[in-house]
């Protein structure tokens, strides 16, 4: 693969300057938390949209893609990393299946927009999924409504 540019991953920021993926990252396990912080790093910061013909990346339609991370750290950093396997041996790490769902949208110079984000091996129910997603498609759109209200021009009264 050719040396490009990295991408660069943001957390949304909603209208009181939460950062509802930080938070939810916050409260994952630490075998999950490192799984996703890998997957951020490892996967989805070097390939970016390009992920789309692979099992990591699904698009949903109207610029929001799914990034799945179903492998724990370890195993993505002995895939994508550049560490040695032997750094990968920490058994606490190791747990239940790693199921999570992170909703991104790509935008501007290379920069990730996360949106949301849920464990699906915690509820993996269709009903489930949609609101998930309903959610992540609500927080786009505010985003873009916020996006065009900084980039219109402030006319100036004279």
């Amino acid at each position: 693969m050719n040396e490009q540019e990295a991408w660069t991953a943001e957390f949304y920021e909603d209208d009181a300057g939460r950062r509802p993926v930080e938070l939810w990252m916050d409260s994952l396990t630490l075998p999950e938390y490192a799984a996703l912080r890998a997957a951020i790093l490892r996967v989805l910061e070097v390939r970016g949209i390009e992920l789309g013909s692979t099992p990591w990346l699904k698009a949903l339609g109207d610029g929001l893609f799914e990034f799945r991370v179903r492998h724990d750290a370890p195993t993505i950093e002995a895939l994508y990393g550049k560490t040695t396997q032997a750094e990968h041996s920490n058994p606490s790490h190791r747990q239940r299946k790693i199921l999570l769902r992170l909703f991104v949208h790509f935008h501007g110079k290379r920069v990730i927009l996360m949106l949301h984000g849920y464990d699906k091996g915690g509820n993996d129910s269709p009903r489930q999924q949609n609101k998930e997603i309903r959610e992540a498609r609500r927080r786009l759109t505010r985003w873009r409504a916020a996006e065009a209200k900084r980039a219109k021009p402030q006319r100036r009264n004279t």
